[in-house]
């Protein structure tokens, strides 16, 4: 079996060189492993760090996290792939527990959730605390999976059979991937298997909460335009 880590990245250096540092000391199982960055365009040092580091890097014209994880399915060679972003830190066993969950019968997409260990007071307690609760009321009480892309993995086929990622959203491309999962398979969350990231987009305070919290009551109301969040650095 092989596994397929992608990563997007748009001007990461402050971060990739440390989530390439957590992806070589996961905990190895019975598969190869690939890993693939698609770079979005970057203007900074993200695709120097990341080859330096030995990955594969593709480079993707459109600056959009769909278009970003279209393409890495599109490239990625694994049975399995699991999705994460260029400022998370992952924890050793990371791999081994999706791919330990996803070899259950009928599993078809894993996913976990994410902390931070930077930020703005009130997103890093929201975060850090509320989030996994209200995922688990979300998914469980109302089977909305509230995914977290940096923390995902699923396997290929079935993701191909669903068309993969949806190019046209500018967010929320990671809950809208996995609403449409569960008309394949089953899927699993686990509220007590965090990735870390970085927390810096909470330096725009409430703005953030408010365009987020639109964002989604757009996306249920069956509106495909959603609002773009700013480039972070």
């Amino acid at each position: 079996m092989k596994i397929t880590i992608t990563i997007p990245a748009y001007n990461e250096e402050k971060y990739i060189g440390k989530t390439l540092d957590s992806v070589k000391k996961l905990k190895k199982g019975d598969w190869t492993e690939e890993v693939l960055v698609i770079d979005g365009g970057s203007s900074d040092k993200t695709r120097e760090i990341a080859k330096q580091n030995g990955v594969r890097v593709i480079h993707e014209p459109h600056k959009s996290i769909g278009f970003a994880r279209q393409h890495g399915l599109k490239h990625a060679k694994g049975d399995i792939i699991a999705f994460t972003d260029a400022d998370t830190i992952l924890p050793p066993d990371w791999l081994l527990k999706h791919v330990a969950i996803l070899e259950k019968s009928g599993v078809v997409l894993s996913l976990g959730t994410f902390k931070v260990f930077d930020g703005n007071f009130p997103y890093l307690q929201y975060i850090n605390y509320l989030q996994a609760p209200l995922q688990w009321i979300s998914f469980e009480l109302l089977g909305i999976p509230v995914a977290s892309g940096q923390n995902m993995a699923f396997w290929r086929e079935k993701a191909m059979e669903i068309g993969g990622f949806d190019i046209n959203l500018r967010l929320i491309e990671d809950v809208d991937f996995a609403i449409r999962m569960k008309k394949v398979g089953k899927v699993v969350f686990s509220y007590n298997m965090p990735v870390f990231s970085s927390g810096r987009r909470s330096n725009e305070g409430w703005r953030f909460f408010a365009r987020g919290g639109g964002a989604f009551v757009k996306y249920f109301l069956g509106e495909r335009t959603l609002p773009k969040f700013p480039d972070y650095r």
